[in-house]
């Protein structure tokens, strides 16, 4: 069985995989196929670079796969929380095939045509030229097909919209945290939000996590007593927040899931 290249997405599509498999008992987020198929994976990862505009790299990714989970924001309309791991290893989207010489990607009337990288094997914006949108824009990506190993199949969608972050003021121990951002209230989008802390306190980096999957309404209250490993470490914490969209399109013998993420963070004294 060939494990699937969407598990090397770069770090905001991997950390809902992560997130995905780690509430796999408390949750449904995913979809899941179990004949090998043709799949086709776009992810858009963004930054917020001015009011109502963001700065997002694109990566696509041909292959094929069994058995493969796919996380659909859309079925992540509750709000809950787990403790995880942090992966703190490196990420690179590699596909195993070419659907073409390039992928058209269509975003405010501008066209990006990204060309396929045979020593990557995948297509990406060039480092430096990310695509700069605005809130509301739509990407709609044409992959041309490549033959017998991959079919031509299009597909779009909604650009996550740039975040921000109320004022965080951080509560007493065993107080809750409230935490207020500009929610969309869409049912298309959900938050991903990572609370990261050493564990023990006398670890060198943050590696364990508040792991939740959120409605984005635009608040949540986490209560005192899940917070008590993140109070106890007085050092190297941070709080990443994560909107994400996905699409799931079936054409022509493939499937092609494309997923847009943008996210901010903030590091603690």
């Amino acid at each position: 069985m060939r494990s699937s290249p969407l598990r090397s997405f770069p770090v905001a599509l991997v950390a809902l995989l992560a997130g995905a498999v780690g509430m796999g008992a408390c949750s449904s987020i995913t979809e899941t196929n179990q004949t090998l198929q043709k799949y086709g994976g776009v992810n858009f990862v963004a930054k917020r670079t001015a009011s109502g505009q963001g700065s997002a790299t694109a990566t696509v990714v041909a292959f094929e796969s069994i058995g493969l989970q796919v996380p659909n924001s859309s079925l992540q309309q509750n709000d809950q929380c787990v403790y995880a791991a942090v992966d703190t290893l490196p990420q690179t989207a590699r596909g195993d095939r070419s659907a073409g010489d390039a992928v058209a990607v269509v975003v405010g009337g501008n066209t990006r045509q990204l060309a396929y990288s045979t020593a990557d094997l995948r297509y990406a914006t060039p480092v430096g030229s990310p695509i700069v949108y605005s809130a509301g824009d739509i990407a709609q990506v044409n992959i041309p097909g490549n033959g017998s190993a991959f079919p031509a199949i299009s597909g779009s969608v909604k650009l996550a919209e740039p975040l921000v972050l109320d004022t965080l003021t951080l509560p007493s121990n065993g107080q809750n945290l409230t935490i207020t951002w500009n929610g969309t209230n869409d049912a298309t989008a959900a938050i991903i939000l990572q609370l990261k802390y050493p564990n023990p306190v006398s670890s060198t980096y943050a590696n364990e996590q508040i792991y939740c999957a959120l409605k984005d309404d635009g608040s949540v209250v986490l209560p005192g007593g899940l917070l008590n490993p993140f109070q106890v470490a007085t050092t190297k914490r941070s709080l990443t927040i994560v909107r994400w969209r996905t699409n799931f399109v079936t054409a022509n013998g493939a499937n092609l899931h494309l997923t847009s993420s943008i996210d901010t963070t903030v590091v603690f004294p």
